[in-house]
């Protein structure tokens, strides 16, 4: 098992404030997308395990709900993986919002919920990225539709002792169109992510 990677006070209060200026930039996009008002939740940092995760997962998702599920790796100097998930119903009111249409298709729903991801993922990963100097790879993402809220896999689990979990909720309630956001770096990219935040620290102090 990975040495736990520990966080400071400092580094969790910087990773915040760097995450709510890419939540920040995202929001006014996916409200330029839409063509409407919307928020997105102050993000919320937890440092857990796949266990964590999961029941972290089950207490966030609706478990009565399907959901479009897109998850979206990156990679580079900090990877990670983008995941973003919608009920069917809200994906519905988006593939409708979005074409305005009145009974979208499921191609016009699948590809709604895809450009919505691109755009969130993009935003918000490459602002963060950004504030840490560097530069990272998306590749392409991915979408099933899941009933339930038990979103992590038997596979998935088996190489990860640790994950940091940044998780947002987007909601644009005239629309009723909202969605939950996680964001989870795991295993060697925590000690690089830490190693990022230390050289930010050292700009803020300088």
């Amino acid at each position: 098992m990975l040495k736990r990677v520990e966080f400071s006070g400092d580094h969790l209060d910087v990773l915040r404030e760097l995450m709510n200026i890419a939540v920040g930039n995202a929001t006014a996009s996916i409200a330029d997308l839409l063509q409407a008002f919307g928020t997105m939740h102050i993000p919320k940092i937890a440092i857990s395990d796949i266990k964590g995760l999961k029941q972290y997962m089950h207490e966030t998702i609706p478990s009565e709900s399907s959901h479009y599920v897109t998850k979206q790796l990156f990679g580079g100097p900090l990877g990670g993986e983008f995941i973003f998930v919608i009920t069917d119903e809200v994906a519905i009111n988006l593939g409708n919002h979005l074409y305005d249409v009145e009974a979208p298709n499921d191609a016009d729903i699948y590809d709604a919920v895809i450009e919505l991801t691109n755009i969130l993922s993009a935003t918000m990963i490459s602002r963060l990225t950004e504030e840490l100097n560097i530069k990272v790879q998306f590749f392409l993402p991915s979408t099933q539709i899941i009933a339930g809220n038990d979103l992590i896999y038997l596979e998935e689990t088996a190489e990860y002792s640790q994950i940091i979990i940044i998780s947002t909720q987007m909601e644009f309630q005239n629309q009723n169109i909202n969605g939950h956001i996680f964001i989870l770096t795991k295993d060697a990219m925590i000690q690089s992510l830490k190693d990022l935040i230390d050289q930010k620290l050292e700009e803020l102090y300088a």
